[in-house]
């Protein structure tokens, strides 16, 4: 009898010492997920207020306060400007395809065409930055009945890139005029299709642009 008790008693110590571990186990890792998940939401909050930055700078349509958002020079590789500007090409030769702040800022009306500011500028108001607490991809298509191609905006965040998409599209359900068989519809995808890619690194903080992309 009293060689049961005394394993009861053990078995009771064991239980115990196996159950409190298993709930510090569970407490540790409940922390690390509250912790990763608050990290997580500062970072996009950083991200969206930072977007918003640009947003102000791009609505203000002043070169000085856009080209803050470069580190001039930049090769023109990434930025992909190009315009009908001969002392601006001839100075992009000059410096071996970079382009430095006091080109961007004499040239700006036309690089501002070239790279579709305003059209960036419809980006910040068809979408609502806000939604990216939630979200890691933002669209929007305005799709007009009568119009043959549309514009499309996007915000893409994957891990440290942030992409801003603009472009445009063939509006399928447009009805062509009538037309003779070797026309070109004027929703046709060579006329209608053309896209921009505006991609930014993040680092939790701050945005750093990294190169303009395009196509068609």
């Amino acid at each position: 009898m009293r060689q049961s008790l005394i394993l009861l008693t053990l078995f009771g110590v064991l239980l115990s010492c196996i159950n409190t571990g298993k709930t510090n186990v569970l407490t540790n890792t409940t922390l690390n997920q509250h912790g990763d998940t608050t990290s997580t939401k500062n970072e996009r909050q950083n991200l969206i207020k930072e977007l918003k930055r640009l947003q102000a700078a791009f609505a203000s349509n002043e070169k000085g306060k856009i080209a803050d958002l470069f580190s001039f020079p930049i090769s023109n590789e990434a930025f992909g400007i190009y315009i009908d500007d001969s002392t601006f090409n001839e100075q992009l030769d000059k410096n071996g395809s970079k382009v430095t702040r006091p080109m961007f800022i004499r040239s700006y009306p036309g690089i501002a065409e070239s790279l579709q500011i305003n059209q960036l500028n419809q980006l910040f108001k068809k979408l609502n930055l806000d939604n990216l607490l939630q979200k890691d991809s933002l669209e929007y298509e305005a799709i007009i009945k009568v119009e043959p191609c549309y514009y499309f905006y996007g915000i893409n965040v994957e891990n440290d890139l942030v992409t801003l998409t603009v472009g445009t599209n063939s509006n399928k359900d447009y009805k062509s005029k009538n037309i003779s068989e070797d026309e070109i519809p004027e929703n046709d995808s060579s006329i209608c299709e053309h896209v921009l890619w505006w991609k930014f690194t993040f680092d939790g903080k701050k945005l750093y642009f990294k190169e303009i992309s395009g196509a068609g």
